[in-house]
């Protein structure tokens, strides 16, 4: 795969993480994807459901994207250079490429989010250009202290992170929300938030790996047991489309991660 796609949304996820075409669908699919679906039909009034606003969102959030990837950068290239037992993403030609570019790579990136933003600033209003501006600043400092911690603190700083993927997007199109459905913003956590905030916690927290067992079982359950208690409090407690809406989201994860099960066999 070209190494210069690290310059753009995405392309260091894909060298670094993901590798394949079928996995990178698989990622689209797990964050991006339910994110979206959680906006556009959970938060949103109908009349708000524009095929504009729709893709601004998208967009927005490719470019909110660029900085959490300048952490992954960061991560994987300066960070592991101070660790005893690194887990190394990136090695070869491609991580001597990184490194000793490394200045030059992250200017190009904040060029591209410069020049990006004031495109989509053309299409939607200046409050979410002025979020998106806040929402990557705040990205840039949570990341700093994860990649400074070294303790069990790490596991917070990912919390942290791992929400900033579904709670910031959300936050940047707040103003377009219906008001009495903010509230639900956090909801959007349990789509992928938590799950993996309980995995990762079990690689510093014995206790939660005897929680957590085999992975891919405890997704299951995790998604079957969150699907069964959004729906009821849909239906005996409050009757929100919002919380309808993420009981099929959360059904959805589930027959995803029941498939990729299959298909890993």
């Amino acid at each position: 795969m070209n190494k210069y796609i690290i310059y753009f949304p995405f392309g260091y996820t894909f060298l670094s993480r993901i590798k394949t075409i079928s996995k990178f669908i698989s990622f689209l699919l797990t964050i991006p994807l339910p994110c979206f679906l959680f906006f556009y039909f959970g938060l949103l009034d109908v009349e708000e459901r524009t095929l504009s606003l729709g893709i601004v969102f998208i967009l927005a959030y490719s470019i909110l994207y660029i900085f959490y990837e300048n952490g992954y950068i960061e991560n994987d290239i300066k960070t592991v250079k101070k660790e005893i037992n690194p887990t190394l993403r990136i090695v070869g030609e491609l991580y001597n490429y990184i490194d000793g570019n490394y200045n030059k790579i992250i200017i190009i990136r904040i060029l591209f989010y410069a020049l990006s933003l004031y495109l989509l600033s053309f299409f939607t209003i200046d409050d979410v250009i002025v979020k998106v501006v806040f929402y990557s600043i705040a990205t840039s400092v949570i990341y700093f202290f994860h990649n400074k911690t070294r303790n069990a603190m790490k596991v917070f700083t990912f919390l942290l992170l791992s929400s900033s993927r579904f709670i910031f997007p959300l936050m940047i199109f707040s103003s377009y929300i219906v008001p009495e459905k903010i509230g639900f913003t956090f909801l959007s956590l349990f789509i992928y938030t938590i799950p993996a905030f309980f995995i990762y916690s079990a690689k510093t927290f014995t206790v939660m790996r005897f929680v957590i067992g085999q992975e891919n079982k405890y997704k299951l359950i995790y998604y079957a047991v969150a699907c069964i208690i959004i729906l009821m409090l849909y239906f005996f407690v409050l009757r929100f489309d919002v919380l309808l809406l993420m009981g099929a989201i959360l059904f959805y994860m589930l027959l995803l991660i029941s498939l990729k099960k299959i298909l890993n066999k």
